[in-house]
Order: structure tokens, then sequence, then C-alpha cells
């Protein structure tokens, strides 16, 4: 049989899949208010619709790690299909359904087909490339996420003039992933016995390495410092006398190209120790934060994001590439879905956990103070960890061949 080879084609069309994450919420969030006025006749009408647009995250959190089980047992491509079907077909059924149950139920499905597109895609990703063009597609998908995000975000808002049910329709055109997924994506080659016995000969066995643990914990972390700014940038701009919706939607498509510059950022220097990188990333949060604190203008509130995101585009795909490397074929399926698990389950607490230290502290302004202590504190840990620890100094990536598949 002949060996076949990922490139580009490949590698866009994973990265375009994994978009699907950010489209399930920001295409719901510009449109909830509207959702809240058409169902004022159904009790607690006000906290079930908020309800319906985080629990896609709740479901990935909870079944990404059985996702991964899937795609090692079953197959990448064959879990994204069923993935990208359901993810469709969920996603535009809101658009007929009159009954407020319902559309959380779609969304459950939403959450479900989720999981799996997030977990086979990123598997794909790792089992595709290795090294330093592991990192450039991880980066692609983090920064063009960021992007994808800010203009589905505009585009709801667009189609929810016209009518709150609009939006759902954009759904339905994800399901065009799936003759392109059926034409250029193809099953990873499975790993021989005899290599597989070499593998555990030579590496830790199991999947639950105390390295592997470490990064997940890593994920929780980074996962939870991703969604502080854009999510609350708002509330923070607001407690500063700038109200304007458009102004506040300015300032948070400003802030997150910070994302794509980290991103970039971090596929150019993917080569450098995790600890170095780990320093940057924590210190570049640090001083968006402490921007976010001290200066009172809009423009500064913009600045503050845009310098925040950077550290947040450097680290989550840094810590995914680190994460990925240097794991049995056979387990990284399994090893994306837990990361993706960490991963959400960061995105869900994390307003949770502002929202806790805002009350604390006096309000969302003070907040930014504590969480610019929080990632200055992270940040000499990682340095102390990079000038006395070992496991600090392996570079970020593993530069090797990319895999054969037949």
């Amino acid at each position: 049989m002949q060996n076949v080879s990922a490139g580009v084609q490949q590698g866009l069309l994973l990265v375009a899949v994994a978009w699907l994450a950010p489209i399930g919420s920001t295409l719901f969030a510009p449109v909830l208010p509207q959702m809240i006025a058409h169902f004022s006749d159904v009790p607690r009408a006000e906290l079930l619709a908020p309800l319906a647009l985080v629990t896609p995250a709740l479901f990935v959190a909870l079944l990404a790690p059985l996702a991964g089980i899937l795609a090692d047992r079953t197959g990448r491509k064959r879990l994204l299909l069923a993935a990208l079907a359901f993810y469709a077909a969920a996603g535009i059924a809101p658009y007929w359904i009159d009954n407020l149950n319902g559309i959380i139920v779609s969304r459950v499905v939403v959450g479900i087909a989720e999981a799996g597109v997030m977990t086979a895609s990123t598997a794909l990703i790792c089992d595709y490339f290795t090294g330093e063009r592991r990192a450039h597609w991880l980066s692609v998908q983090f920064g063009s996420a960021s992007l994808v995000a800010t203009f589905c975000f505009m585009l709801a808002g667009f189609l929810g003039g016209y009518d709150w049910r609009a939006p759902f329709l954009v759904y339905g055109a994800t399901a065009l992933f799936i003759p392109l997924v059926l034409m250029l994506i193809f099953e990873p080659a499975p790993v021989a016995p005899e290599a597989r016995v070499l593998v555990r000969e030579n590496r830790a066995p199991g999947l639950f390495t105390p390295r592997f643990i470490a990064c997940l914990a890593l994920t929780l972390l980074c996962g939870m410092l991703f969604y502080v700014t854009p999510v609350h940038i708002s509330l923070v701009l607001s407690e500063r006398g700038f109200t304007d919706a458009g102004m506040l939607g300015l300032a948070s498509a400003i802030g997150s190209i910070g994302v794509v510059v980290g991103a970039v950022a971090f596929r150019i220097q993917s080569q450098r120790s995790i600890g170095m990188l780990l320093v940057v990333a924590m210190a570049a949060q640090a001083i968006g934060y402490a921007v976010l604190y001290t200066q009172p203008s809009w423009a500064a509130g913009a600045m503050g994001m845009f310098i925040n995101n950077i550290g947040c585009g450097i680290s989550l795909p840094l810590v995914l590439a680190f994460t990925m490397s240097n794991l049995r074929s056979d387990y990284r399926g399994r090893a994306s879905g837990i990361w993706t698990s960490m991963f959400f389950i960061g995105q869900f607490v994390c307003p949770i956990g502002v929202n806790a230290i805002a009350a604390a502290s006096g309000g969302m302004v003070a907040a930014m103070a504590v969480f610019a202590g929080i990632t200055l504190f992270a940040a000499l840990v990682f340095l102390a960890g990079l000038i006395f620890g070992h496991s600090f100094k392996e570079p970020a990536t593993a530069g090797r061949d990319i895999m054969p598949v037949h």
C-alpha cells in the first residue's frame, strides 16, 4: 500500500473543523436577549435561555474523554464524520423548534457533537504532524479561532436584527465539512504490535504519567485564564464608564487580535523550552491585567486585553503541543479527549471564579489586580522551575518526522 503524508489541505481542513467550538457559542450569544423576550411566558426563561448558551461547553467537558476512547477504538475519521452530522442537524434545529426545553435538548446534542469534533480533529493534527509542523498547525488553530469567534459574533448580531432564529441557519452550513472530510482526511496507520511492545519497553507505561497529569493541571489553569478578558472586558470597561455597545465590541475585537499575535509568536519560538515560553506567557498576561487595573481610558483597556491575550495565545497551543508530544499514537485519542475536557472545564468555571474574586475584591476592575498577582506569581514559579528543574528545560515541541499513514 502506498504511504500518504498529510499536507496543507489536511491541516487547513482540521483547523477549520475546530472552529465549530467557538461558532457554537458566538452564534448564540448576541440573540440571547431576544430569545428571552420571545419565551417570556415560560417560567424562569431568564435562567433557562442562558443555560442553553453554556450547555454545549458543559457536555464537551463531561464527554470529551469518552470521545477520546471512541477515537482510539473506532477511528478518528469515523468519529469526526458522525460528530459533524449531529452538530449540523442539532445546531440548525432551534430555527424550527418553538419550545425552550426543546432548544436546550438540541444544545445538549451540539455539546456531544462538539466533544467528538474537537477530540477527533485535535488527535488528527497530532497524528499527522510532529515537531515544528505540529506547533504550526496548533498555533493556527488557536489563533484563527479567536478571529472566527469575533466574526461570528458580528454575523449573529447582523442576522439577529432580522430574526433571532436566523443565526441558527449558519449551523446547517457546517454540513459542508462532511464531503471534505470524506475526500481529504485519512485514518492514521495503526501501530504494529511489535512497535507497541518496543514503545512500552522504552517509555513510561500508561497514559497517566506524572508529566501528563501536570500538563492537565496546566491546561486547566491556562483554560481558565484564556477566557477572563474576552468574557469580562465589557464589565471592566463599564465600571470605567464606557457603556456604548459598539465601543465595547470594538475593544473586544482589538483585544482578541492578541491571541493571533501570541499564537504566531509560539509558532516562531516553538523550539524554545516550555519553561521559558510559560514565563513569557504568564508575564504578558500579568502586564495586561496590570494595565486593565491601573489605566482608566478606553484605549488602555483595549491595549491591556491585547497584551493579556498575547500571553493566552502563547500558552494554550504551547501546553497542548507539549501534552501531546512523546505519547504513544494509540493514546492520542484519549489524551486529546482528556485535554479538551480540561480546557472546557476551565472555560466553564472561569466566570464563576472571576465573579467570586470580583465580589471579594470590590468590583471587576479590582479583580484585574488579583489576576495580575496570580499570573505574576505563576511566572515566578515557572521561572524557578526553569532555573532549578529539569522538565521545564524540555523543548515545547519535539522535532520528528511526519507519521506515515496507509
